[in-house]
């Protein structure tokens, strides 16, 4: 079976690039970083997975699974996804301490088909009003490539985590879209943004009348 590093190493010979090559993609100063990933000397954590994924062409699923962008990654059901905070998801490094983290209590049953990636994350703030509100939870991916139009989870230079609506540009850049005019448009090529997943499902909040 091909490792996570076999492929990073396929994947890069594929498009003709060197090692350096790729780290310069990844915004990495140095090649033995790459190296080390192609040899599975080191372990490929989820924030660098979107990262050389980028690079490669491919999204995150294909690197980490080798399956085609957006297909069924998993097909259990019943998973218990953890509930992260805004500040665990802007965090976003090792899977290990971010998607089963020991300071996380609370999960959530999802029945449908999700990577071994997926969380929850609740709502908060208005910025995507009348739609999502605050107290609503959405269903993420990282394994799901977004296509435009859909709903993303990101995260800035800040660490800072933001939920907003993907509008793909020329040259791999792209536009967060919030839905309340309110608030401002975020583009990738004024300020450094991550995509970090797609929402799968929305779950609405029941409040009192």
């Amino acid at each position: 079976m091909e490792t996570v590093g076999q492929r990073i190493k396929r994947l890069r010979e594929a498009l003709g690039i060197s090692q350096a090559e790729l780290a310069t993609r990844c915004g990495w100063a140095s090649q033995s970083r790459i190296g080390n990933y192609e040899t599975d000397s080191r372990k490929v954590n989820v924030e660098d997975a979107v990262v050389i994924a980028s690079a490669l062409k491919v999204s995150p699923g294909e690197l980490i699974f080798g399956t085609p962008d957006n297909a069924v990654f998993i097909n259990q059901r019943g998973r218990s996804l953890p509930l992260v905070s805004y500040v665990q998801a802007g965090a976003f490094t090792e899977a290990d301490s971010l998607f089963c983290p020991e300071d996380i209590e609370t999960t959530i049953v999802f029945d449908e088909n999700i990577s071994e990636l997926g969380f929850a994350l609740r709502i908060k703030g208005d910025s995507m009003e009348p739609e999502f509100k605050e107290g609503d939870t959405i269903i993420v991916d990282p394994a799901v490539a977004p296509h435009p139009g859909e709903f993303v989870v990101a995260r800035n230079g800040d660490h800072e985590a933001t939920f907003k609506k993907y509008r793909p540009k020329a040259n791999g850049a792209f536009e967060l879209l919030p839905l309340n005019p309110d608030y401002p448009t975020i583009d990738s090529e004024q300020q450094p943004i991550q995509i970090i997943g797609t929402m799968v499902e929305h779950r609405i909040h029941r409040r009192k009348r």
